[in-house]
């Protein structure tokens, strides 16, 4: 990582004279394999959400991130061990977010808004990418220099914590911000009702269910889309500058409009790919399966078509037809948080932290194995590596897609509503209102 300092840095030591750490590549390597710190905890984040309070869960990431971020150019002045230390535990810290979010909004969303849950969830994420590079980029010209960055966003993480706080619960049934309406009406979609409003956040829960998680063909199923997503993502955002300077001549200008579009796409399309969704199941059109299996097919297919055409018709000379595929990847794409992420955090609510964490390892592996795919192409020496590099990427959406087709579900395991329905004190409320019921009869 090459970080640019500002004149006034004391930390002129491990400074060359272009102002910039003096880091060898397999350090700056090192730097950025923290991520494997994320992977590590994404794994039992969601393990860990669903046994205890996700609210708290999400409070404590958020509140370690924060804290190592603000940290990072303090740390830089101790070495390059101690940044790449602070940055793993940032990173660590980080992975218990998404699936300990998903935890808390399997528990407050019915399933009929899931999709548009799913969508908002990979709204958020897109523009979050689109938007640091430029907030990044500002800061480090400012006159605060570039350790402004670092602690501009550990101060917007500290000050999130507020409203988050305050606002918000594991469940709809202790919240006060809502109105008794929309109490009353998440009570009967999430079948809780009042014998819930008790703490029952450290209730026993049944045995996990870990054979059931990691092996069912639904949940298989939605692994391979995972993966493929992620795959097909990370093959698109960090690779489709390289393929339209190589193959079709662009210029820059060309190349940052083109490359924008579909990233654009993909965020209003989901938007709006969810908002259809779950108006089909809402008004009975279709039901939660036939919904994400039909979204997952225009994910699948859709988009690994669209790729297919993209590397195959296109050329220097007719370079602009390219602008039509990647209008119609940028539409079929988004259409997967529809699909297979909303029947991940359907199928088996009471644990879909857990879902989350498992598909969170596929995806990593996923996107990771991305950049060491397209240099296995090029070490081979391949003349079309783009077709062979996009191809693949395409063959995963299809038979991801495929998959899902065939076992693809969205309604809960039958073990899970059991589980819920048969916690020992969950009963042992049931039968003391029951009883008070009499009594005041």
């Amino acid at each position: 990582m090459n970080a640019t300092t500002s004149p006034r840095s004391s930390n002129t030591s491990h400074i060359t004279s272009e102002g910039v750490w003096n880091w060898t590549s397999q350090q700056r390597s090192a730097i950025f394999s923290a991520s494997w710190g994320a992977l590590i905890s994404t794994l039992i984040a969601g393990f860990v959400a669903d046994r205890c309070r996700p609210k708290l869960v999400i409070s404590l990431a958020l509140f370690f991130v924060s804290l190592t971020t603000s940290l990072s150019p303090y740390m830089l002045g101790f070495g390059y061990y101690a940044f790449f230390v602070t940055r793993t535990l940032l990173e660590f810290s980080g992975g218990f977010i998404f699936p300990a979010s998903s935890s808390i909004a399997s528990r407050w969303f019915p399933p009929t808004e899931r999709s548009t849950l799913a969508s908002v969830y990979s709204m958020g994420s897109t523009l979050g990418s689109s938007i640091t590079p430029l907030i990044v980029a500002g800061l480090c010209t400012s006159p605060f220099g570039w350790e402004s960055l670092f602690y501009v966003f550990a101060i917007v993480g500290f000050l999130f914590q507020i409203p988050w706080t305050i606002v918000v619960t594991n469940k709809p049934s202790k919240n006060r911000h809502i109105s008794e309406v929309e109490r009353k009406y998440l009570e009967s979609e999430l079948h809780f009702g009042p014998l819930e409003e008790e703490d029952d956040d450290d209730e026993e829960l049944p045995e996990f269910p870990w054979k059931r998680l990691l092996f069912s063909a639904p949940l298989l199923a939605n692994y391979a889309c995972e993966f493929s997503y992620q795959f097909t993502q990370a093959a698109t955002q960090h690779y489709l500058p390289s393929f339209f300077s190589e193959k079709l001549g662009f210029t820059i200008g060309q190349n940052g409009l083109y490359t924008t579009l579909p990233f654009t796409l993909n965020v209003l399309f989901g938007i709006l790919w969810g908002g259809m969704a779950d108006y089909l199941k809402e008004n009975k059109v279709m039901t939660n399966t036939g919904a994400t299996k039909m979204f997952q097919a225009i994910d699948g297919f859709g988009s690994g078509i669209s790729l297919i055409l993209l590397t195959v018709i296109p050329s220097v000379e007719d370079s602009r037809t390219a602008l039509i595929f990647l209008l119609l990847f940028g539409l079929t794409f988004p259409a997967g948080v529809s699909g297979y992420f909303t029947s991940m955090i359907s199928i088996c609510p009471q644990y879909a932290g857990s879902v989350i964490s498992i598909s969170r390892g596929y995806g990593v592996i996923g996107c990771m194995i991305t950049p060491w795919v397209l240099t296995f192409f090029e070490h081979l020496g391949f003349e079309h590596k783009w077709f062979y590099f996009y191809g693949l990427a395409a063959c995963f959406q299809i038979v991801s897609g495929f998959l899902f087709l065939v076992y693809g579900t969205s309604e809960e395991f039958p073990e899970c509503r059991e589980r819920r329905s048969s916690n020992p004190r969950r009963e042992e409320m049931s039968i003391n209102s029951t009883k008070l019921t009499t009594l005041s009869a």
